[in-house]
């Protein structure tokens, strides 16, 4: 299975999202040609990168799908979850941006950290590799 284009897209998010401070674990999916990236340990929740839709019992907030063409927002189940082709990265980008203030607003900074040292722990990132 190739996913060639699923690594360069992954690759380039990790540079720039690296260069705004963000931590980045990924994930490279066993069976598709997905690839997860966990942004600061999950407390501003996860980019799933794909050639396809994914799963109805995953719920990424943040889903990068290769031709997606369909709303840019949806709510499911409670969840709001935006969808972003390989063509605007920019704006998932900014989004993610914006998903981490909103957060640092509502809990402030020193909290924020905290979660992201109480979510380190969690065994899924035994699965995930942290990028450096």
């Amino acid at each position: 299975m190739k996913r060639n284009r699923e690594i360069e897209i992954s690759n380039m998010l990790i540079k720039d999202l690296k260069a705004k401070g963000f931590q980045i674990h990924k994930y490279y999916a066993r069976t598709t040609k997905s690839i997860y990236l966990k942004i600061d340990y999950g407390v501003c929740c996860g980019i799933r990168i794909s050639d396809h839709n994914g799963k109805k019992k995953y719920r990424y907030k943040f889903n990068l799908i290769k031709e997606y063409k369909g709303p840019k927002q949806v709510i499911d189940r409670g969840y709001l979850r935006l969808f972003y082709d390989y063509s605007n990265t920019e704006e998932l980008i900014n989004d993610v941006q914006n998903e981490k203030k909103a957060k640092i607003n509502k809990y402030g900074l020193y909290n924020y950290q905290e979660y992201m040292k109480q979510n380190s722990r969690d065994n899924l990132y035994k699965s995930f590799k942290k990028i450096a």
